[in-house]
């Protein structure tokens, strides 16, 4: 029940997002959305407009002001899959739109007010990254609240089982 930020950590293909998505539906917070960036696909040019829009003109092809991820998931959660792959620019405006629960939309001096929980994942060691100067320190202990690691399931042998009968049902559904 908690609306402490997230930092979900782990190898590729453990559940990350499935697993910030059970924390979202088991908040305060689940009655309102959940946003999803995947940085890993995101080109990086765009990544700070799709994270906090912008305003019509702001770049060329702007052509209509556009609603930021970060202000979509207003009084809900944005879910940053694979948040380590943030420039070290947009950490700072993010770290700053986390603290102060505001941000400004490319192109644009207005500020608008957004309670967003964060919730974090990454695959990559970002205790590393801090020590080595290549993310900020100062917005990993913003997002490093709530900590959780999801370990492969090579080494949860007990939902191994589960899983299978999970997945054998859906699939005699979506044959049926």
């Amino acid at each position: 029940k908690s609306d402490a930020n997230a930092l979900i950590y782990g190898e590729t293909g453990t559940g990350k997002e499935l697993f910030a998505k059970s924390i979202h539906l088991n908040s305060n917070r689940c009655s309102n959305p959940f946003i999803t960036i995947d940085y890993t696909s995101l080109p990086h040019s765009l990544a700070e407009s799709i994270l906090f829009g912008h305003v019509k003109g702001a770049f060329t092809g702007a052509d209509k002001t556009r609603t930021g991820r970060f202000e979509q998931a207003g009084g809900g959660t944005l879910f940053l899959d694979e948040f380590c792959e943030l420039s070290f620019g947009l950490q700072a405006k993010l770290l700053r739109a986390i603290e102060q629960k505001s941000f400004e939309r490319l192109g644009s001096n207005k500020t608008i007010q957004a309670d967003t929980r964060i919730i974090a994942a990454t695959n990559r060691d970002i205790e590393t990254l801090v020590r080595t100067g290549k993310f900020r320190e100062d917005l990993y202990y913003r997002i490093n609240v709530l900590r959780i690691h999801m370990p492969p399931l090579r080494e949860r042998f007990e939902c191994i089982e589960p899983l299978a009968h999970y997945l054998l049902k859906k699939l005699i559904r979506s044959v049926k």
